[in-house]
């Protein structure tokens, strides 16, 4: 719904950098109230299908994209030809990044355990895949945690106005909410031994930690060169600890109005009511990541956006 508290929201990057996307959002709160299932286009020029009343397809449709932070850091680290990974791909907007960023020699492996959302992902893949310029796309319709097996998945109300609230529990006791039988696997069971991440993003809703744990392997032979992660914890919680004893180097992920700062073992600030968690880089290549999340302006969107651009 169009308020005063929601057009205040404007004063953020996303609509700084792209002022056409103010008159975008204004049009489409009045227009698509009764509207469950519209297409938008993307920064990076792919559309994708959403829902413009749950939350994640809100910021799409209003804001041109969610999570500008993520957004961001993802398409500064990605290189052509890579391969990415995508944890939680959810409707695929991160995704769909990565395949324009990789281009057409480059793969990106999805992961999302929930039925529903995993069908939207498809759908949206479906559309991508068409298009020469992106890498190609690789899903997997199960959660990753620390073995493989079988695992459960919950969701509560919450679930009905965000589609990115399912979680996997090991708690016996159901609770209140819905929960069903999901498989689960381990990366280090999935990756082929020639195979080498170059950007990896991971939100799992509180399993980093696990799935982490089921990478073990990979980890200590330094495959993966960023991992881009949720963590609500305080710092250094558990993830930072684990992957700082793998030989990665962590850094919290702030964005400022001209651009992400990269904060070597410093948690982010960040808006608790309403606003994105904190969210967090670790690389093998610190000094490489550093250079490029360290460039002023937002590469991913605006007017300074080159999604196109080849280092």
């Amino acid at each position: 719904m169009l308020t005063l508290k929601s057009i205040t929201r404007i004063a953020n990057p996303p609509y700084l950098f792209r002022p056409q996307q103010i008159v975008s959002r204004i049009w489409r709160e009045l227009a698509w109230r009764s509207a469950t299932r519209k297409t938008v286009r993307l920064p990076w020029g792919l559309h994708i299908i959403v829902n413009p009343h749950e939350a994640i397809g809100y910021n799409i449709s209003t804001q041109g994209m969610y999570e500008f932070a993520v957004t961001e850091a993802l398409w500064r680290l990605s290189e052509p030809g890579e391969l990415t990974v995508d944890v939680g791909a959810n409707i695929g907007q991160m995704a769909s990044l990565l395949g324009i960023r990789v281009g057409s020699e480059g793969r990106v492996l999805c992961f999302e355990p929930h039925p529903e959302v995993f069908g939207h992902l498809t759908e949206n893949v479906r559309m991508w895949q068409k298009n020469s310029k992106c890498g190609a796309f690789i899903l997997h319709d199960t959660a990753l945690g620390k073995s493989n097996g079988v695992a459960t998945l919950k969701t509560n109300e919450g679930f009905k106005t965000n589609e990115g609230t399912a979680w996997v529990t090991n708690d016996q006791d159901p609770g209140e909410g819905a929960t069903m039988q999901i498989r689960m696997e381990c990366l280090d069971c999935v990756l082929h031994d020639d195979d080498r991440i170059g950007v990896m993003k991971i939100d799992a809703q509180g399993a980093e930690l696990d799935i982490l744990r089921g990478m073990t392997k990979i980890l200590e032979q330094r495959r993966v060169r960023d991992i881009v992660f949720e963590e609500i914890g305080n710092f250094p919680a558990p993830t930072h600890k684990f992957l700082q004893s793998m030989g990665y180097k962590v850094f919290g992920l702030e964005p400022r109005l001209l651009g992400l700062r990269c904060l070597p073992d410093v948690a982010p600030t960040y808006d608790d009511v309403g606003g994105d968690p904190p969210n967090y880089l670790a690389s093998i290549e610190p000094s490489r990541a550093e250079l490029r999340l360290s460039q002023l302006m937002w590469r991913s969107f605006g007017i300074f956006s080159s999604t196109t651009e080849r280092r």
